[in-house]
């Protein structure tokens, strides 16, 4: 079953599921590329701070240097205090330039995101053989294959960078004591830069990999996006009928109008316009029903079985179709004109 669903997988993902998942912290994300940039940021940090540490780490074995001598003489200090206080001014710094570098890196990769779902309790997580499913699923698999790349990378690096740095190694017991921390600075750098262009081009893959993947599984079949548009819009046959109500309902109240006004104007097919005016009720003519085509049809049809005057004037219905809406009480340029109508009607139903 679970390979017929992703074969009907086919479809783009809607902005409405994307826009789901975003809401429960399902977004495209690589993790390696946080962790490359943390790795730079360590690195940079490192660097800068190297004086510093230099200074904390020779003031501390100063005062170990300076207590130990003092052993026997009298009695030996806290050194907990000062070994903490150069632990804290070392790591600290680096600590807090890590997460920020983190949440940044983060940040721009997904915007921000409040998912409180995605830390939430779930019962699922103890389910041993749902943990077995996700221990061997192709997301697992790929941690994997990138855990064994950036190790065989990692040792690689590290057996180039000693072939390199060999020739200088063999030559420190000739050297001066300086030479030895240059030599071994040039290792470490050389080790860190390779080491980053690695692993930057396995974040590029990694973020390649990781949309790709991403868009694969929020592929939709077509079934799933016509349940959608029923969840979202409403079941299209339930709107139709509303929407046919809806018609039938305004045609009904239309005819109905029609039935009880004084006259109807056509034109002679494709416009129908009926006027209504009872004297003590309405202070002016005032249209009760318009209509072209098939409303104008509906229209004439009605006023027949009604036994409503039609007469036939092609500017005045017209002019009432284009220049008054329903329920309007029609504009002075067609008082002489309606008033006409209105004796024609009153006329006809004398003679009936």
């Amino acid at each position: 079953m679970a390979k017929q669903k992703g074969a009907d997988q086919t479809e783009k993902p809607t902005p409405k599921r994307l826009k789901d998942a975003r809401k429960d912290g399902d977004v495209p994300k690589s993790k390696e590329l946080t962790a490359t940039a943390v790795v730079l940021c360590w690195l940079i940090l490192a660097w800068l701070a190297l004086g510093l540490v230099r200074r904390q780490l020779n003031d501390l074995f100063r005062q170990v240097f300076a207590a130990v001598s003092q052993v026997g003489h009298e009695p030996l200090p806290p050194l907990w205090i000062p070994a903490a206080k150069t632990l804290l001014l070392v790591s600290l710094p680096l600590l807090l330039a890590a997460t920020a570098t983190g949440l940044l890196v983060e940040f721009l990769q997904v915007g921000g995101i409040f998912a409180p779902k995605r830390v939430s309790p779930k019962a699922s997580r103890l389910n041993p053989a749902e943990g077995l499913q996700r221990m061997f699923s192709q997301e697992n698999l790929v941690e994997v294959v990138k855990s064994f790349v950036k190790t065989a990378a990692l040792g690689l690096i590290f057996v180039a960078v000693l072939f390199r740095s060999l020739p200088e190694l063999l030559r420190l017991p000739l050297g001066q004591p300086d030479d030895i921390a240059s030599a071994h600075w040039h290792a470490v750098f050389w080790m860190g830069v390779w080491t980053l262009g690695a692993f930057f081009m396995l974040a590029a893959l990694d973020s390649a990999y990781q949309r790709h993947a991403y868009a694969r599984k929020m592929r939709m079949s077509r079934r799933d996006i016509r349940q959608e548009f029923r969840d979202t819009e409403g079941d299209p046959l339930i709107k139709g009928r509303r929407r046919q109500l809806h018609q039938d309902w305004a045609q009904q109240n239309m005819l109905e109008a029609v039935r009880k006004s004084s006259a109807v104007v056509v034109n002679p097919e494709h416009i129908a316009v009926a006027i209504l005016y009872e004297q003590g009720t309405t202070a002016l003519p005032m249209v009760s029903a318009k209509g072209e085509d098939y409303e104008a049809q509906l229209i004439r049809e009605a006023a027949e079985q009604a036994g409503v005057p039609i007469m036939r004037n092609v500017e005045l219905a017209r002019g009432l179709h284009e220049n008054a809406n329903v329920d309007d009480y029609v504009s002075a340029e067609f008082f002489q004109a309606i008033a006409e109508l209105l004796r024609w009607a009153e006329t006809v139903r004398t003679q009936r």
